[in-house]
């Protein structure tokens, strides 16, 4: 008798996500018998839901808002890049139940971005909005490119400042959040990394009628998939790149981690979460 392999995604409070639509997707396409499911876990239940996944033979589970940094105490090995990122949004359990952190948002970002867009002006430096885990796997993949410098900016500043200490490798300037629309109109890339414009927040305010006609916008919001920043940047003529394709590359990531297949973006499935946002 095959042992059903459960994964699933945890957060709070978890309404919406497209996380099993990819991985029971993915695992039909590839014949992995078993089910990606959804568990919203609020802050007060995280170290218990972790033993209980545990307990129950998941093979792992993907880590979203706003778990992230929360989780780390609970696990039993963190990998390198999630340690210098203070985020992890997968897990791994091994056979002897064992936890390991991963994070492989600073790989979607960067394979989204890439397959989205041919280039963007690398003479220029990049902006990252926001000072989170996905600020910091933005600021990591970017420092990998070709660019003069990365530009952050926070509405704390503070905050702002430890990504830049942290992982910015001497390359990383911190701008003030007044400051931002004079930092948008030298930028050639443009990542908000912050809630602002998800349904439910109210829109992210920068002003991009500055901004050089070859600039890229990319947000990483994708609940709406196009967003109040990304029509802002259509209007200008800018090129704009969604966030639902970094939600499907670091979930390829994460089911590569734990079923040692690397999934494909492929047309039926990139239909199916099109779908949703019609």
């Amino acid at each position: 008798m095959t042992t059903l392999k459960k994964a699933a995604v945890i957060g709070w409070p978890l309404t919406h996500t497209l996380s099993p639509v990819i991985h029971n997707h993915w695992m039909a396409n590839h014949g992995v018998e078993g089910v990606y499911e959804k568990i919203p876990v609020a802050p007060d239940a995280l170290e218990s839901t972790v033993l209980k996944l545990k307990a129950e033979g998941y093979v792992g589970f993907n880590v979203t808002v706003p778990h992230k940094e929360a989780i780390i105490p609970y696990l039993d090995k963190i990998a390198p890049l999630a340690r210098l990122m203070g985020a992890v949004n997968t897990v791994k359990i091994d056979e002897n139940g064992v936890t390991t952190g991963f994070n492989t948002d600073g790989i979607g970002l960067v394979a989204n971005l890439q397959k989205s867009v041919a280039s963007w002006p690398k003479d220029k430096p990049a902006l990252v909005l926001g000072a989170g885990g996905a600020a910091r796997a933005a600021a990591l993949g970017l420092l990998n490119e070709d660019l003069p410098f990365v530009m952050i900016s926070n509405r704390t500043r503070a905050k702002a400042e430890a990504v830049a200490a942290e992982v910015g490798r001497g390359r990383m300037v911190v701008s003030d959040w007044d400051n931002r629309h004079e930092a948008a109109s030298s930028a050639g890339l443009i990542v908000n990394t912050t809630v602002l414009g998800m349904h439910g927040n109210p829109p992210l305010d920068v002003d991009l009628s500055k901004a050089g006609k070859d600039t890229v916008v990319y947000d990483i919001v994708y609940q709406p998939l196009i967003t109040p920043l990304l029509e802002h940047a259509a209007e200008h003529g800018l090129r704009t790149v969604t966030g639902l394709g970094m939600l499907v590359f670091q979930a390829a990531a994460a089911f590569k981690i734990w079923f040692d297949v690397m999934p494909e973006y492929d047309e039926a499935l990139k239909d199916r979460l099109e779908a949703v946002f019609r």
